[in-house]
């Protein structure tokens, strides 16, 4: 049976704010986000979250990050996921793992990219420059948002 639920991408901001104790607001924000609305969506990560993620270097961390997304689908960064990175790139000033979450995010057909990363996805400039990349490519529209913004 098919999932019915709408797909979540999940950037690496998020899993590390779960455990962020210098920031607790954030924390406490993504905390109940985790617990009250990402039940009601199919939760969607990729191999470069998995990677940001390795590369935390308190190793007690790392291993509670890396067990919080254990079950969450897992979705391998593809040529055609970078040739759409490389678009976004031609035009936004963003980092490149950035614009490949971003790919990845639309390829894997996620309906929302949830991230905290204010600076270059959840970025009112971006966002639409992002969906007409998008569109000029055959691709849907993928809404970004912050975890105050999610509904569920």
């Amino acid at each position: 049976m098919a999932n019915l639920l709408p797909r979540i991408y999940l950037d690496t901001t998020i899993p590390s704010a779960y455990y962020n104790d210098r920031q607790l607001e954030r924390q406490q924000l993504t905390q109940r986000a985790w617990h009250e609305k990402l039940p009601n969506y199919h939760l969607v990560i990729s191999n470069v979250t998995f990677k940001e993620l390795g590369a935390t270097t308190n190793r007690r961390k790392r291993k509670k990050l890396v067990a919080l997304v254990r079950h969450v689908e897992t979705c391998v960064t593809t040529a055609t996921c970078k040739l759409l990175a490389n678009e976004y790139l031609k035009i936004l000033n963003i980092p490149e793992n950035d614009a490949v979450h971003i790919a990845t995010a639309t390829i894997f057909n996620c309906e929302i990219l949830l991230s905290w990363n204010f600076t270059h996805m959840v970025n009112s400039s971006n966002k639409p420059k992002i969906n007409e990349i998008n569109a000029l490519n055959g691709y849907n529209a993928i809404t970004i948002i912050s975890p105050l913004e999610l509904r569920g």
